[in-house]
């Protein structure tokens, strides 16, 4: 079990909120311009909270997965593309964290702590699917060599170390960490998808890429064992899809209240008293408070298991397929609401609402929940495990 003192969890918090207030200032105006946002992203790396997750063996605060999920939620509400970027950050803590050697994780959490930030090049685009993997690490005249291209590499151009996915000579997945400015490397902020466009999720090129041995880390390895990195990935995804979730319906509740008008034959005299606007916010709201609550419990239950059976992951991987299939829904529903519930006037391009959607219709789309959905069932019918992989 995760030990929290009071005033760790009150202060992180606290600095998240802080945070999220200033992000949400100029949220609106840095996705219209697709503003790669180096400031923000710098802001919320340097207040320690990139940190929270390192083990207290390696002189990190060690708060947890519940404290992970409430400050990514915070952040997401107010900009869940800086939200999205330090997800495979904390991914890597994870996988460290699992397989990495003693020295390793001595040296890498360290500059984690010294502030620096990580990121994960792992998917590419054009193979048979996300598990296709043709980037390669080879061993040439005694070092060891990258090659490939990689796209949805989201945060690369902002971190200090760079963890790629690649291939070794026998075909085994391996991690390999470069700094951003390794020779041979180069980072393009080419992504266009029309929501999240502040993730910078662009493409990363490697050409012979030198990568020190002391830096290579397996990547396959942290699956076969029993550790909770894609249930862990899959909370924060789910963390991001409630904090879009939650700023939509918050959004949706001040334009009624401050500009929406009642419909002519509702007889209500301002729209916050028209039934049907009414109780289209009691079930945005309902719905969002159970998805908040499992995301929670779920959150904890990370925390608190002890997880040493097949059987212990199985059932945590599932609890967490299910908070995220309720974040989904909650994300697209809240988000496609605020429009319905507001009326015309919520579709100025002045105003940016349409950006929640947006960032809802493109995040959720990371990893389909049809499939957790299948995962659920087979689970709960057939007594069927889930695979073991960074998607459920």
């Amino acid at each position: 079990m995760k030990s929290m003192t009071s005033p760790q969890l009150s202060k992180s918090l606290s600095d998240a909120n802080d945070i999220a207030q200033w992000l949400r200032h100029s949220a609106s105006e840095r996705d219209q311009t697709r503003h790669i946002s180096t400031e923000q992203v710098d802001a919320y790396s340097s207040s320690g909270l990139w940190a929270m997750t390192i083990p207290r063996e390696y002189g990190g605060p060690d708060l947890g997965y519940k404290a992970l999920s409430q400050i990514t939620r915070l952040i997401a509400a107010a900009d869940p593309s800086i939200a999205q970027i330090p997800r495979s950050h904390f991914h890597i803590i994870d996988l460290l964290n699992a397989v990495a050697l003693p020295s390793q994780k001595t040296f890498f959490f360290s500059e984690i702590l010294a502030g620096k930030k990580f990121a994960q090049a792992a998917s590419e685009i054009g193979g048979k699917n996300a598990a296709d993997i043709q980037t390669t690490l080879t061993q040439e005249r005694g070092g060891w060599r990258l090659n490939g291209k990689k796209y949805y590499a989201t945060g690369c151009i902002h971190a200090d170390w760079i963890g790629i996915v690649a291939k070794d000579d026998i075909g085994v997945f391996m991690h390999a960490f470069v700094p951003k400015n390794a020779p041979g490397m180069e980072i393009k902020t080419d992504w266009s998808g029309f929501g999240q466009k502040v993730t910078a999720s662009g493409t990363v090129l490697l050409n012979n890429v030198v990568v020190n041995e002391e830096h290579i880390i397996p990547f396959t390895e942290a699956f076969l064992d029993v550790h909770p990195i894609g249930a862990a990935s899959q909370l924060i995804h789910a963390s991001i899809d409630i904090g879009i979730a939650r700023e939509s319906i918050d959004e949706t509740i001040k334009y009624i209240r401050q500009t929406a008008r009642p419909w002519i034959d509702s007889s209500a005299e301002q729209a916050s008293d028209d039934p049907y606007i009414i109780s289209g916010i009691g079930d945005l709201e309902i719905r969002y408070a159970a998805a908040a609550a499992m995301l929670d419990q779920v959150a904890g239950e990370l925390d608190e298991t002890v997880i040493s059976t097949d059987a212990d992951l199985a059932r945590l991987s599932v609890r967490v397929g299910i908070a995220k299939v309720l974040a989904s829904d909650i994300a697209l529903l809240a988000s496609n609401q605020l429009f319905d519930l507001a009326g015309t006037g919520s579709t100025r391009e002045s105003l940016n609402l349409h950006r929640h959607w947006r960032n809802a219709r493109t995040h959720t789309l990371h990893d389909p929940v049809r499939w957790k959905v299948n995962a659920i069932g087979q689970y709960y019918l057939n007594g069927v495990y889930p695979k073991r992989h960074n998607y459920i």
